[in-house]
C-alpha cells in the first residue's frame, strides 16, 4: 500500500524539509534517499530507533570530541560499493580498486577505534574486523594511502623487475644502436612476464577481497546507518525535536507542536509562531475559524510532524504522541488538475474515491483542507457534512477544515481557531486608522491557538476583518441584515 503520494509531499514541502537532514557520507545519503516509513506492527522497531537516537544524543552532549572524530572519519569515506559488488561477481580488480579498498579499509579501522567509545546500547555500530584484508593490501605495513603490486607479493615478480632494471640500465648506458634494439626486444619480453605475474597476484588479491567482501559491505551498511542516525539527531538538536510516544490506539496528542518552515518565516519578520495543542482520535475532527486564522498551517503542522514520526524522526513539539499509520492523504483546495481538465472540486472528488479505497484496506491519516470550496455554498455544505459523517465512522484519523456551518456534530471532535474573538475591536480599529499596514496589524492581533468547542456554527470573523480593513458602511449594514436573517 502506498504511504503518501508525491504531490502531497510537495504540497506539504516535506521533501524540502528532508533536504535539511545533513548526512556526512555517500552511505548515509543513500539511506536518506531511500528512506521508508515504518509500518503498523513495527512499533517495537521504531521504539528501538528512537532509543538509539536518544542514547546517541545524550552521548554526543557529553563526548563532543569523540563525536567530532567519528564525523571526521565518516566525512572522508567514498562510495566503493561498486568495487565490492564487481569483485563479488568474480571479476578481477585493478590497482585503483585495490587502492580504494585499502584506503577506505584503513579509515574503517580508524573509525572503529573511536566507535569503541560508544555506550553498550550502540555497540551494533561496531565494525567487522577486516585487518587481514588490509594487511594483504599493505604487505609492507607502511600504512600509507597508496597501492601498487608490491615486490613483496612474489619473489618471481621481484626477480623479473630486477631483470627489467638491469636491462634498462644497459639501454641507458649503451651507444650501440643494434645492441639497444636487442635490449629493447628483451625488455619487452620481460614486461610481458611482469604483467602476467602481476595479473596472477591481482587474481589472488581479488580472491582475498572476495573472502572479506560481505564483511566489508556489512561495515558499509553499519556506517550508513550510523551516519543517518547522527544526521537525525543533529536535525532534532537544530530544530528542537523531541522523542514522541508511540500510540497503539490511533491517537494523536501534542503540546506546543511546531511547523519548522513557518516558524522560520515568521522569525525572519520578527514574529513568533503560535505552537499547536491538539488531541485527535479515530473518526473526524473539524477545524473552523476565520480567514487568516491559520487553519491550513495547523493542518500542515500536524501532518508534517506525523510524517516525521512515521519516518523515524523526533517531532518538533514540547511533548507528543503519534501512531504508525498505513497511509497519509493531504487533500487541499489547490488540487486543480489542468492536465486532466479537472476543476479543483473535480480533482477533490477523484481523490476522495482513492481515499475510500485506502480506508477499506487500512488505517491512516486523512486531511481535507476546505473540501468543496470550489462549488456553490449550498451544495458544498452538504458535501462536507456528508464527508464528515462518513469519515467519523472510520477507524482512521481524519481532519477537515471548513467555512460551512452545521458540519460539526455533537459526536465529532471540533476545534476552533480563537481568531479575533477576544480582541478589543475599537482599540484595534483606532490603531489601524493610523497605520499604513492594516493586514499586518490584524495578523498581529490574530490568536492562532486552537480550542475545543461544542458549537456547530463557524466563527463570523470575516465581517470583523472586512470592517477593520475598511469596507463601505452601507455594504457592512447589508451584510449584517443577511446575518440577522440566518438567526
Amino acid at each position: 500500500m502506498r504511504f503518501i503520494d508525491d504531490k502531497s509531499l510537495n504540497r506539504l514541502g516535506f521533501k524540502t524539509l528532508l533536504n535539511r537532514v545533513e548526512t556526512l557520507s555517500p552511505y548515509g545519503a543513500e539511506k536518506l534517499k531511500k528512506i521508508k516509513n515504518y509500518l503498523r506492527g513495527q512499533e517495537k522497531e521504531l521504539e528501538i530507533e528512537f532509543f538509539k537516537m536518544e542514547t546517541f544524543l545524550e552521548f554526543s552532549e557529553k563526548n563532543r570530541d569523540v563525536v567530532r572524530n567519528i564525523e571526521g572519519v565518516i566525512h572522508r569515506l567514498k562510495n566503493i560499493k561498486n568495487v565490492l559488488n564487481n569483485c563479488l561477481k568474480g571479476n578481477i580488480l585493478d590497482d585503483v580498486d585495490f587502492f580504494e579498498l585499502k584506503v577506505q579499509g584503513m579509515l574503517m579501522q580508524n573509525l572503529d577505534e573511536y566507535l569503541k567509545e560508544l555506550p553498550k546500547e550502540l555497540e551494533i555500530f561496531r565494525l567487522n574486523d577486516i585487518k587481514e584484508l588490509i594487511e594483504a593490501l599493505d604487505p609492507d605495513g607502511e600504512r600509507v594511502p597508496t597501492f601498487y603490486v608490491y615486490d613483496s607479493y612474489s619473489e618471481k615478480l621481484k626477480d623479473i623487475r630486477e631483470k627489467k632494471k638491469t636491462i634498462e640500465r644497459k639501454i641507458f648506458s649503451s651507444s650501440d644502436l643494434e645492441e639497444i634494439s636487442n635490449l629493447k626486444e628483451e625488455r619487452l619480453k620481460v614486461l610481458v612476464e611482469e604483467e602476467q605475474e602481476e595479473l596472477e597476484i591481482r587474481k589472488v588479491l581479488s580472491m582475498e577481497v572476495l573472502k572479506f567482501g560481505e564483511l566489508y559491505l556489512e561495515n558499509i551498511d553499519k556506517i550508513g546507518n550510523l551516519d543517518f542516525l547522527m544526521a537525525k539527531v543533529k536535525f532534532a538538536q537544530q530544530y528542537g525535536g523531541k522523542r514522541a510516544k508511540i500510540s497503539t490506539d490511533m491517537k494523536i496528542s501534542a503540546k506546543k507542536l511546531v511547523n519548522i518552515e513557518v516558524r522560520e518565516m515568521l522569525a525572519s519578520k520578527g514574529k513568533e509562531f503560535t505552537p499547536i495543542d491538539i488531541e485527535l482520535g479515530s473518526g473526524v475532527t473539524i477545524i473552523t475559524g476565520a480567514n487568516m486564522g491559520g487553519k491550513s498551517v495547523a493542518l500542515k503542522t500536524i501532518t508534517e510532524n506525523l510524517l516525521l514520526f512515521n519516518y523515524g524522526f523526533f517531532v518538533v513539539a514540547e511533548e507528543a504522541e503519534f501512531p504508525i499509520v498505513d497511509f497519509v492523504f493531504f487533500v487541499s483546495d489547490d488540487m486543480q488538475d489542468i492536465s486532466k481538465g479537472l476543476s479543483t472540486f473535480g480533482a477533490e472528488i477523484m481523490k476522495l474515491k482513492e481515499v475510500n479505497i485506502f480506508l477499506e484496506l487500512g488505517t491512516g491519516f486523512v486531511v481535507f483542507d476546505e473540501f468543496a470550496r470550489g462549488t456553490n455554498p449550498k451544495e458544498g455544505q452538504k458535501f462536507v457534512k456528508a464527508l464528515a459523517e462518513c469519515l467519523n465512522e472510520q477507524k482512521s484519523i481524519s481532519l477537515i477544515t471548513t467555512h460551512f456551518d452545521g458540519v460539526a456534530q455533537a459526536n465529532m471532535n471540533h476545534y476552533e481557531v480563537v481568531g479575533l474573538k477576544n480582541v478589543d475591536f475599537n482599540k484595534l480599529k483606532r490603531k489601524i486608522e493610523i497605520s499604513e499596514n492594516s493586514m499586518s496589524l490584524i495578523q498581529e492581533y490574530m490568536d492562532y491557538r486552537l480550542e475545543k468547542t461544542k458549537d456547530s456554527e463557524v466563527p463570523k470573523d470575516a465581517l470583523n476583518i472586512a470592517k477593520l480593513i475598511g469596507i463601505n458602511e452601507k455594504f457592512a449594514n447589508i451584510i449584517l441584515q443577511e446575518y440577522s436573517k440566518e438567526d
